[in-house]
């Protein structure tokens, strides 16, 4: 694990309580959406289009049990070429 995902972690579990609902929010290549729905596929999205059609941001709420499995999350939708997590 690097450092940063260290850090990430110790941020994750001293601000939240588990199990809690943790969300996410990602912009997403319109031009992959399906993709990342793919990988999501369980999961209800919200989806908006950007003004110009080129990106759509995504909102997914999830109940979490650990810092390990938000982290697990990340991991997944950066298989999805051009993502952005925020």
């Amino acid at each position: 694990m690097t450092e940063k995902s260290k850090q990430f972690k110790q941020v994750l579990d001293e601000h939240h309580q588990w199990p809690c609902p943790y969300v996410y929010k990602f912009i997403v290549p319109t031009e992959n959406l399906g993709k990342f729905k793919k990988v999501f596929d369980s999961e209800e999205l919200e989806t908006r289009l950007s003004r110009t059609g080129k990106y759509t941001s995504v909102t997914m709420t999830s109940t979490m049990c650990s810092a390990d499995e938000v982290m697990a999350v990340y991991e997944k939708a950066a298989q999805v070429p051009g993502i952005m997590s925020l």
